[in-house]
């Protein structure tokens, strides 16, 4: 992940615009959802991982919450900032390899009253060891008693889809090597190996990194309502607990 295509200017601009396209005009539907699924109160304290552009990180602190945003891209960040300033809200941002997250908290911090990280944030991009810690780092952060949103890839849909001579999809590992297509025009060929789970997979790192109640849902686009988990569906939702004793 240290050479994430997001680092990549042309690539992540590019996507930017899609993003814009495609998704932020579903953003107030889903922070609907996010606050009112991790209970938060005037003031709350939460942190988004994988941040982006910050739709929903800004969109949280025009309703009273304290964000804090981290990504790894930087370009992904500087507009952040410019779309935070122009809705006059203060937020915490940081290029950040999720990997290397624990080290931003280092210093000392005070427990968060949620955590987000949804919408190709990284997870399943870091690996199996690096998704565990990281989500044990994510339960490390959070008040006792309070949730984790998280979205990536339904693993089901893949293992069904995918024809078994696809060779960019190592079925016995589950991962896909991703890469630029060949109309590609911005220098470089960009690869990303992305890990792929199902729900059981999930469930067990979410119970090895001390999460309690873990509950999978289908979600899409502007669409996070608790509805139920489809074979087909291309994202799931994970929503998991911090126990009140750990």
């Amino acid at each position: 992940m240290s050479n994430s295509p997001w680092k990549n200017e042309i690539f992540a601009l590019r996507s930017l615009a899609e993003i814009d396209k495609r998704f932020l005009p579903g953003t107030e539907n889903e922070v609907d959802f996010i606050e009112n699924e991790l209970g938060l109160s005037e003031g709350d304290s939460v942190v988004d991982l994988g941040c982006g552009a910050g739709r929903h990180s800004i969109e949280l602190a025009k309703r009273g919450y304290r964000l804090t945003g981290l990504d790894i891209s930087p370009i992904m960040l500087n507009t952040a900032r410019e779309r935070a300033d122009a809705e006059h809200v203060n937020i915490k941002f940081a290029v950040y390899d999720l990997r290397e997250v624990d080290d931003f908290f280092l210093g000392g911090h005070s427990l968060f009253h949620g955590a987000i990280c949804i919408c190709e944030s990284g997870f399943g991009i870091l690996g199996d060891v690096n998704d565990l810690k990281l989500l044990k780092i994510i339960n490390n952060l959070l008040v006792p008693g309070s949730k984790l949103i998280l979205t990536t890839y339904n693993g089901i849909k893949k293992y069904r889809s995918d024809p078994e001579n696809n060779r960019k999809f190592d079925f016995c590992k589950g991962t896909i090597d991703w890469e630029t297509p060949d109309s590609w025009e911005g220098g470089e060929k960009l690869t990303e190996k992305q890990r792929i789970y199902v729900p059981s997979e999930l469930a067990m790192l979410f119970r090895l990194s001390r999460f309690r109640n873990t509950e999978f849902y289908g979600c899409s686009a502007g669409a996070f309502d608790r509805q139920a988990l489809k074979s087909d569906d291309i994202e799931l939702m994970a929503v998991a607990k911090k126990g009140m004793d750990n």
